[in-house]
């Protein structure tokens, strides 16, 4: 992991000199804390006490005690309002259970060393659970959550961790559970632009007498991020009427607030969750980025909303779908649902933090293949729904082995293909019979 970082730093000072700059990297490999400011002097130390990675590590250095310790370090020359900003870092913790008085604060971004008004990582941050979440705090209290995950940090857990923000405040949290950043897992967005200024990066951490001196932290990095849009716009055949969509599951309360595609046949381990589903959702989906036309060359996939006026939306429930970590350059938008068929972008498209619309629905000629959507009005297109298994194919066991298990029953189901939240007579008549024999051009 140290040489990883160090072959990362090499590769940004001298390839990406003139486009990216490191404000604060510290891998403690020297021994020392050099320019940190400790709350309390003798609580933290670089301890070759079994570090996270190397010899050395950032650790708590009390023990038998209760109370909370403090520590943190300038950053010169961050204005997280001119672009993207990435921090990175990996914790560790030892063999005891979080909670309210056993608790970290990673304070990412903060003005002032008192008072504190900034956003921190952490668990148990607001008594939310034992979860990873980022907040926003307000005079050293957390004040809003922006991001809580479903990665329940446990006793002797080490992770590594990356937070992005673009410019206009909106924030991105992943994680990697076996630490390091080479397996991170995307866990949503959210927005908050509250504060901008970000003077320090430091720690704080809660601990009882059989905590104490089990906090571990290293491989700090903050820099100049990546992030690119998928800004799009499609309809799912089932739901729509006239020139939107039904949003019958949110306002029953049957959508779920974790992303729906960890089974087969997605596989997808993402850990996108929302506290609440915005009123205007119709459904989950899921959002891929190719750089060809292959399924093999797929470089980055989110989970995300699609809203009932057809626009793809990031967890926030109003922002495009975002990708960070990724390169501004071409690549091909694929959109896959439960029971409707995936399509993908005609063309490989421009992406960058600043990427247009791209509109499925305007014509068939978007989407990848030949007759790929189903036309709904004049010059109005969709994805075709019927395919209760996911498998690319509107068949006849989605509707013997799914339709007729699952007719008479209400709630979120995969052979409800006009999404009204009851599986009838209407999904096989109206939509499977419709289009049996279908199948997608877009390879998994």
């Amino acid at each position: 992991m140290k040489y990883l970082l160090t072959v990362i730093l090499t590769f940004v000072f001298f390839n990406w000199a003139l486009s990216q700059t490191i404000y604060f990297s510290d891998d403690f490999e020297d021994g020392n804390l050099d320019g940190w400011v400790q709350g309390t002097q003798g609580d933290w130390a670089a301890s070759a006490d079994s570090p996270i990675s190397g010899n050395y590590s950032l650790k708590h250095n009390l023990s038998d005690t209760t109370a909370h310790s403090s520590i943190r370090h300038a950053i010169t020359g961050l204005d997280v309002t001119a672009g993207i900003t990435s921090w990175r870092f990996n914790v560790k913790t030892g063999n005891f259970d979080p909670s309210s008085a056993r608790k970290f604060l990673i304070l990412i971004m903060v003005h002032d060393s008192t008072n504190v008004n900034g956003y921190a990582v952490g668990i148990d941050v607001g008594g939310e659970s034992d979860s990873l979440t980022l907040w926003r705090i307000t005079e050293s209290l957390q004040d809003s959550l922006i991001i809580q995950t479903n990665f329940d940090w446990l006793p002797n857990t080490t992770a590594g961790i990356e937070v992005t923000r673009d410019a206009a405040g909106v924030w991105e949290l992943k994680y990697d559970v076996n630490g390091g950043f080479d397996h991170l897992v995307a866990a949503g967005t959210g927005f908050d632009d509250t504060y901008t200024a970000a003077n320090y990066f430091g720690v704080t951490y809660y601990f009882k007498t059989s905590s104490a001196g089990l906090f571990w932290l290293d491989d700090i990095l903050v820099q100049d991020g990546k992030r690119v849009y998928a800004h799009s716009k499609a309809f799912l055949q089932g739901p729509f009427d006239a020139d939107t969509m039904a949003t019958t599951l949110a306002a029953n309360n049957y959508l779920p607030t974790t992303q729906p595609f960890g089974a087969s046949p997605w596989n997808y381990d993402g850990r996108e969750t929302v506290t609440n589903v915005s009123a205007d959702v119709v459904d989950w989906v899921l959002v891929q980025l190719r750089t060809g036309t292959d399924s093999a060359s797929t470089v980055a996939t989110r989970a995300a909303f699609i809203n009932k006026n057809g626009n793809i939306v990031d967890t926030d429930g109003s922002s495009p779908v975002s990708f960070s970590g990724i390169d501004s350059g071409n690549y091909y938008i694929v959109l896959r649902h439960r029971n409707h068929l995936a399509i993908m972008s005609a063309a490989a498209l421009t992406l960058s933090a600043g990427s247009s619309l791209y509109d499925f629905s305007s014509a068939q000629s978007q989407a990848y293949g030949s007759n790929p959507m189903v036309e709904l009005n004049s010059g109005l297109f969709g994805m075709y729904t019927g395919d209760a298994n996911a498998n690319g194919q509107i068949q006849n066991d989605d509707k013997n082995s799914y339709w007729k298990v699952q007719v008479g029953a209400a709630g979120y189901r995969s052979a409800d293909f006009n999404l009204n939240g009851q599986v009838q007579n209407d999904d096989k008549n109206t939509y499977w019979k419709a289009n049996v024999g279908l199948g997608t051009q877009v390879s998994f």
